[in-house]
């Protein structure tokens, strides 16, 4: 991330809550990263690769995707956007090194390049604001009346400065902003829980994250199988927990004879309670007694 978006952060007051009403809303989005793929051949390389279909995508509207290994276990999650035949893969920080990586290893002699852009571009999640039609502005999935702006530091601050200067906007902090997507059901991974799912048990099918029409990629014919046989014994849901304990991607989730049930995908605190988005058992959902496996037991509960 570039020191001169930080600095220019580091001078505002950011909340570390999700407003409950309908204020608007200004965050930088710091726990994401933009891995950019350009060349002449980068879509059909991302075709046999993602997903999602990438010959469907239209220029300057995002779509959600994954990206999996060869057993069908979803590395990263991402927002994708095309510009003609050049794409930003938005994911979290936590993962952009290792997709990259990962990604290179089937490049061979395709005209693809992949590049990291954290130092370039910065990325603001707005909403509940009226924006008109502009360059680097762009729809956020599965949020209504939100929008992602992507640019460099420079035009980043001018776009902050110029909003506020107009308008009344409650400055919210990245981990504040995962409650919208928390309430959206959109399941960023990290580390801790790359590679531990197929892309059904994030409901990336229910997203319209996943094509089975599009033909073979990386993990297709395990993503397929899960699909067509009803194979997925796991889902994921929204849930809530009261505690003052940080819950990090990859808590395990347990009954109370401490049987695992399941897997914390995401969380973020909302004043005294923490938001989580949680992969369970089928059975595991009529379950009323759910817990942390920490030191407190602390109890979840199924929104």
């Amino acid at each position: 991330m570039h020191a001169d978006w930080i600095s220019y952060l580091n001078t505002l007051e950011l909340s570390p809550y999700t407003p409950a009403d309908k204020q608007a809303i200004l965050a930088p989005l710091n726990h994401l990263s933009i891995l950019s793929v350009t060349g002449k051949d980068a879509a059909n390389f991302l075709q046999g690769q993602t997903t999602c279909d990438i010959n469907a995508l239209v220029d300057s509207k995002p779509a959600l995707g994954a990206y999996c290994n060869a057993k069908g276990r979803t590395i990263s999650t991402f927002i994708i956007i095309k510009q003609q035949n050049e794409f930003q893969l938005i994911l979290t920080k936590d993962l952009i090194d290792t997709v990259r990586k990962k990604l290179q290893m089937y490049v061979l002699r395709s005209d693809v390049q992949l590049t990291d852009q954290s130092e370039l571009l910065c990325i603001t999640g707005i909403s509940n604001i009226e924006l008109p039609p502009q360059t680097h502005l762009y729809q956020y999935p599965q949020l209504d009346n939100s929008y992602l702006f992507i640019s460099n530091t420079e035009d980043s601050c001018l776009f902050w400065s110029e909003l506020r200067q107009q308008q009344t906007i409650k400055l919210i902090n990245s981990s504040a902003w995962l409650g919208l997507d928390i309430q959206a059901g959109i399941p960023w991974l990290y580390t801790p829980t790359s590679e531990e799912f197929v892309p059904q048990m994030l409901n990336l099918d229910k997203l319209d994250a996943i094509s089975f029409e599009k033909g073979c990629y990386t993990g297709q014919e395990i993503v397929a199988r899960t699909h067509y046989l009803g194979k997925n014994k796991r889902a994921m849901y929204p849930a809530s927990c009261t505690t003052e304990t940080d819950i990090p991607p990859g808590s395990v989730i347990t009954d109370n004879e401490d049987a695992v049930q399941g897997t914390v995908v995401l969380s973020t605190r909302l004043d005294k309670t923490t938001q989580l988005l949680v992969v369970l058992k089928d059975q595991a959902v009529n379950t009323k007694n759910l817990q942390l496996n920490n030191q407190n037991h602390d109890k979840i509960t199924l929104n």
